[in-house]
């Protein structure tokens, strides 16, 4: 009976071996057979075509190297693909309006484009993790895209990118990117991020952190009569309730939610109404804040909220497979973001295949993972431009 189950199981990891590979190229497709660039006049040049501009930038993603390096090598050997000076010609004719735009548009095409089996996991949890991106900029302080903060070490000064990631239990997918300038209201992004997302899933609940947790905004997630989950900044009344907890000694297993309204800070007459309730991280007392509708125990809502995390993971890959770039423009800064996150996509949605399999499958070897992800890198670099 042993030596059945044992054989079965070699069987289905052969039969995954034989058909991983192409599910590789089915996934890849969906990214190499959208015309990306194409809705850009300025990328529709006589002598190059968008997709040769888009090809140029995802090889150089994959390499880590700059655009002006990847451009000359490939001409070295023979090939065929525009100079680095016609694509930074084409991204100064863009605007930042446009590329955004251009960038929204592309990741809900990457989407739609996905298998049906892949969507379904995204939709069935209609869970969104929204958050602040960060991208350093080291130049003058004469832009009027860039803001300035001190949770850099290298720098204060960065482009600020909000995005939104639909989450499953085996991957996240980046569906929508805002850039973020200055003086814009924080509600004012949520609202025409959530419009984005909406074109291509329906909602049901919203994960965020700290920044976040302001009344308008919170306001705005009612009005859309979604779900929220997030953490809460200590205010008067966040520290009153906190208070009665501290004197406890098993204050952990004695939590529940405490319903607060919270107060804008202007004029203090918009007033939201939420559940409140500690969260030990680490050995330091937080809050966490949701919906009062949402009937979620506290011990539920830790395991939920943790699904936070691994957004911060996804912004180092992110970085991890961006070509190497100075330059100052913010529309480029746009369009190399793009790309990234798209490879970072592909490689999300092949692993959300890999985990539905190894759940019907059951336990798979160690090594077959590792050796999924050293074929799906040469497939980039074995290709030619």
């Amino acid at each position: 009976m042993a030596s059945n189950k044992k054989w079965s199981k070699i069987r289905c990891v052969s039969e995954l071996m034989t058909r991983k590979h192409s599910k590789y190229q089915e996934i890849r497709q969906s990214l190499l057979s959208l015309n990306i660039l194409g809705g850009l006049p300025a990328f529709n040049t006589r002598k190059y075509t968008p997709r040769e501009y888009h090809t140029l930038l995802e090889h150089a993603s994959i390499k880590k190297m700059s655009i002006k390096q990847t451009s000359l090598m490939e001409r070295f050997k023979g090939g065929w693909c525009p100079s680095p000076e016609q694509v930074m010609k084409c991204c100064r004719a863009t605007t930042p309006e446009r590329m955004t735009e251009c960038v929204n548009l592309a990741l809900k095409s990457q989407f739609n484009a996905l298998s049906k089996s892949i969507q379904q996991q995204f939709k069935k949890s209609g869970m969104l993790i929204i958050d602040f991106h960060q991208d350093c900029y080291y130049g003058n302080n004469d832009n009027p895209h860039v803001r300035k903060s001190k949770t850099k070490k290298s720098t204060n000064q960065f482009y600020e990118y909000l995005t939104a990631d639909l989450y499953s239990k085996h991957g996240n997918f980046t569906i929508a990117i805002v850039h973020r300038p200055l003086g814009s209201s924080i509600d004012s992004l949520i609202s025409q991020l959530l419009d984005l997302v909406r074109d291509v899933i329906s909602l049901k609940t919203v994960l965020f952190d700290g920044e976040f947790d302001s009344v308008r905004v919170l306001k705005l997630f009612e009005q859309e009569g979604l779900n929220y989950l997030g953490r809460k900044s200590r205010t008067p009344r966040v520290k009153m309730h906190l208070q009665a907890y501290k004197q406890r000694e098993n204050w952990k297993e004695s939590r529940q939610w405490h319903q607060i309204e919270m107060l804008s800070n202007k004029k203090r007459k918009k007033v939201v109404i939420v559940d409140i309730c500690p969260q030990d991280v680490h050995g330091v007392m937080k809050v966490l804040v949701k919906s009062p509708g949402w009937d979620i125990s506290p011990s539920q809502a830790d395991k939920l909220y943790k699904k936070r995390f691994s957004i911060e993971t996804g912004y180092r890959d992110k970085h991890k497979i961006q070509l190497f770039t100075c330059t100052k423009s913010l529309t480029t800064r746009l369009l190399i973001m793009l790309v990234s996150v798209q490879l970072w996509n592909c490689w999300q949605c092949f692993l959300v295949w890999i985990k539905c399999l190894k759940s019907y499958s059951g336990a798979l070897p160690r090594d077959f993972l590792i050796q999924c992800t050293l074929h799906w890198i040469m497939l980039y670099m074995e290709e030619p431009l």
